[in-house]
């Protein structure tokens, strides 16, 4: 692949600028003249007596131009506002962007502030609806990135095969396209590096899917929007780069090098273990993932870019592999960012040594003799020295500047992006900024709002207790081994408690400065990440999955008048005591702090069950306490219940546990413990 030179912008798709255009006629009033002209106008403001000749309201923006805030967008007549709001603009989330500084008003001569508030108006606009791949769109989005464009055409190819080269400082990705269909995508590094390229085929074959078309897609249709968040993640290791010395590309494949290495050494030790003999190498390495270190994938899942994969849904289930993308995955993108955004940081280092060859350490401590687990020998390669530079930096209180030469860090460090973010209590957030070495943030939200968003408009107090209600539907399979070929839909009634609220943290990004402290954090992320799991599987709906009817009348209820009401009860009546609901009611009590702890009540037999569950770190489940389940020494082995005299197994403690951690679902359990028990 050819790398391109420094070439001013392409000119393919402008208009010539060679020759001045006739001056147009001057028209009429619009909605967009005037003042919304300069509002929208990356030119500044023009000077015009039009311009002041406004409505009062506008008027008194105008006198107030020397105030400190910035006046609100002015239109001349209510057809402006209604042809923006027509447009979608009240659609673009730009709440946060004060879209009154664009508009000049006397005295204004900030430009460089103009042409940022008008940059993120851009930004938000192509957020919101990015653009079709095309040739231009591809460029566009190139140049954006601060990347350079070469356009090649293919000899023999036609008229519109074209060759678009992007380029940057350390990598190039190269784009085939004929009539804006895109054929043929490459990225390559400028530099052979054995540890980059292994990688690049897997990362051309996802930017290739995103911009390619699918079976029966239309080019109109095609957007730009995952090829731009790819793009992006590789742009932004290469814009941190500095040559000579330091390739960010590399850095982080040496990341992956290290816990690559790390996870073959946990599946190695995980075939010995005799109750996982006889499993596969898939699912060896799913138990590592989620019971070990984590599972290192470079491009994965539609991304490019190193993620640290540490806990997975249905990871008990043969069908689970590593690469299951149906199945929701939790994991940990190792990226770089500037270390100027960062209070206290550790520079980048480039290094695939970051563990020992043996893994586990041979010479041990004293304290480290009596640690539960193996002590794995990490190493702490050298600093990532810069080249001198000729920088000249200014000192307070002194003349001149100080030309500093000599070898530096650079200004780069590790950051762990959580994928999805961690809700977690502000004890164990502290626990984790702690081992990143960081400053922890403040909260002022309760963790069970962050779990469960307060709904607009109703009040909540976070003092006081809370109660949560949704009716989900259970498939029961209880009688699979019996013939039993579809499950049976059953709604429950879950209703949440949170009596002691704590506040929460959502963990979205630390930095790091070496990969241990990422597996140090895992356990607790495991714990959070599968209480999240339970209470999301029991009380939020499921997506394209079947519902109970009772479900379904309970959570979307019709409105009903006083007489279906009266016949309701009616019914009920004549019913008799006997009868019962087709709805099964659970109470789940939350307590978030110090350990997270489920206390489920539900009907059982002619009482009440009882059962307290504590899920622990590394996502295990401890049962504190129960009045259900079979102690040892109880007679339970005669399943006399249906007159069979069928043997039936007895389940301990640790196996109700076990099949909860199956199951993932407490609902299916709680079937489970009633077909089996009952």
């Amino acid at each position: 692949m050819s790398t391109p030179m420094r070439h001013g912008l392409s000119q393919q798709g402008r208009t010539p600028s060679g020759h001045p255009a006739a001056a147009p006629t001057p028209q009429a009033s619009t909605p967009f003249s005037n003042s919304q002209a300069v509002a929208f106008s990356p030119h500044g403001p023009r000077s015009s007596p039009q311009q002041f000749k406004k409505s009062p309201a506008t008027a008194t923006s105008a006198t107030m131009g020397n105030h400190p805030s910035n006046p609100p967008v002015n239109f001349d007549s209510p057809s402006a506002a209604a042809a923006l709001g027509a447009l979608g603009i009240n659609d673009l989330n730009l709440d946060n962007i004060s879209v009154g500084g664009l508009v000049a008003h006397a005295g204004r001569t900030d430009e460089e502030d103009r042409k940022k508030r008008m940059e993120d108006v851009i930004d938000a606009l192509l957020a919101y609806n990015s653009s079709r791949v095309s040739n231009q769109g591809l460029e566009r989005l190139a140049i954006r990135l601060g990347l350079e464009c070469l356009w090649e055409d293919v000899k023999g190819g036609g008229d519109n095969a074209k060759t678009l080269i992007i380029a940057g400082q350390t990598m190039g990705v190269e784009v085939g396209i004929n009539n804006h269909i895109v054929h043929h995508v490459a990225l390559a590094y400028n530099d052979s590096i054995p540890s980059l390229d292994k990688h690049v085929d897997k990362a051309s074959a996802i930017l290739l899917k995103d911009l390619a078309l699918a079976p029966g897609q239309s080019p109109l249709t095609k957007k730009l929007t995952h090829f731009r968040a790819n793009l992006e993640r590789l742009a932004t290791l290469d814009r941190l780069s500095v040559l000579p010395g330091l390739s960010c590309h590399e850095a982080i494949a040496g990341l992956w090098e290290s816990l690559e290495k790390l996870h073959r050494w946990d599946v190695e030790k995980l075939r010995g273990d005799p109750s996982l003999r006889g499993l596969s190498e898939e699912r060896l390495r799913v138990f590592a993932l989620c019971i070990r270190h984590g599972c290192p994938l470079m491009h994965t899942r539609g991304r490019t870019g190193l993620s640290l994969d540490y806990w997975k849904q249905r990871r008990k289930l043969a069908s689970t592999t590593v690469d299951t993308e149906d199945a929701k995955t939790w994991g940990i993108l190792l990226e770089c960012a500037p270390a100027s955004s960062m209070a206290v940081y550790h520079s980048v280092r480039v290094s695939d040594k970051w563990i020992g060859p043996n893994i586990e350490k041979a010479n041990l401590t004293d304290e480290e003799m009596i640690s539960p687990g193996p002590i794995l020998d990490w190493l702490e390669p050298a600093d990532t020295l810069l080249p001198p530079t000729d920088d000249v930096k200014q000192e307070a209180g002194l003349e001149g500047g100080v030309n500093l030469r000599g070898p530096k860090t650079p200004d780069v460090a590790f950051l762990a992006t959580f994928d999805p973010p961690v809700v977690v209590p502000h004890a164990v957030a502290m626990e984790i900024y702690k081992i990143a070495a960081t400053n922890t943030p403040l909260s002022s939200i309760t963790f069970d709002a962050l779990m469960f968003p307060i709904v607009d408009g109703s009040a909540y107090d976070p003092s006081e207790p809370r109660e949560i209600t949704y009716t989900q539907t259970v498939p029961n399979i209880a009688h699979v081994n019996e013939g039993q070929r579809e499950p049976v839909l059953k709604a429950h009634r879950n209703t949440l408690f949170i009596y002691k609220p704590v506040y929460g943290q959502v963990l979205t990004q630390v930095p790091f400065s070496h990969p241990k402290d990422l597996i140090t954090m895992l356990p607790l992320l495991r714990q959070y990440a599968f209480l999240s799991l339970l209470l999301t599987n029991s009380l939020k709906p499921k997506e394209d999955r079947p519902t109970a009817p009772e479900a379904d009348a309970e959570n979307n209820p019709e409105p009903i008048t006083t007489h279906d009401e009266f016949e309701q009860f009616m019914k009920q009546a004549n019913a008799g005591k006997g009868s019962s609901s087709k709805v099964l009611k659970v109470d789940i009590t939350l307590t978030a702090h110090p350990l997270p702890r489920l206390s489920l009540v539900f009907p059982f037999k002619n009482h009440t069950a009882n059962v307290m569950l504590e899920i622990q770190l590394g996502g295990k489940v401890h049962i504190v306490s129960d009045n259900i389940f079979p102690k040892p020494g109880d007679d339970q082995r005669q399943d006399t219940s249906k007159g069979k005299g069928r043997e039936r197994k007895v389940f301990t403690v640790a196996d109700w546990a076990n099949a909860l951690e199956t199951a993932e679902d407490i609902g299916v359990w709680i079937e489970f413990i009633k077909h089996w028990l009952e």
